[in-house]
């Protein structure tokens, strides 16, 4: 899915109507491949950064928009849908840093200092 997202985001020039599909997806094996995603792409967004090199020609207010609510939604449904997959309690809480500001996330004594394995 960490694959899938950007190019169905980017071909239809947002993110939002791909995140409702996921959103409604309640099923085992789409909590597994929010998971993964989230691994894979936490340090990214933790810098506030899209997870993504952008194919398309998004501006940067644009891409920044995007990162925005691809966070917000990752604050608001991924913690319970992580827990239900056993994710490491670092990478729960990192999703949890993600709805604060940049700069107290790293103020948090529970910070990622590193990719999880």
């Amino acid at each position: 899915m960490h694959e899938l997202l950007p190019l169905c985001a980017e071909a239809s020039a947002g993110i939002g109507p791909w995140l409702s599909v996921w959103e409604d997806l309640r099923h085992p094996v789409a909590d597994r491949h929010l998971t993964d995603t989230v691994d894979r792409w936490e340090w990214d967004l933790l810098e506030d950064a899209l997870p993504w090199r952008s194919w398309f020609v998004w501006s940067e207010e644009e891409a920044e928009d995007v990162r925005t609510e691809l966070t917000a939604w990752l604050v608001r449904e991924a913690p319970a849908r992580l827990r239900a997959t056993g994710a490491p309690a670092e990478l729960r809480h990192a999703v949890g840093l993600l709805g604060l500001a940049h700069a107290d996330r790293w103020d948090d004594p529970h910070a990622p200092r590193h990719r999880y394995a």
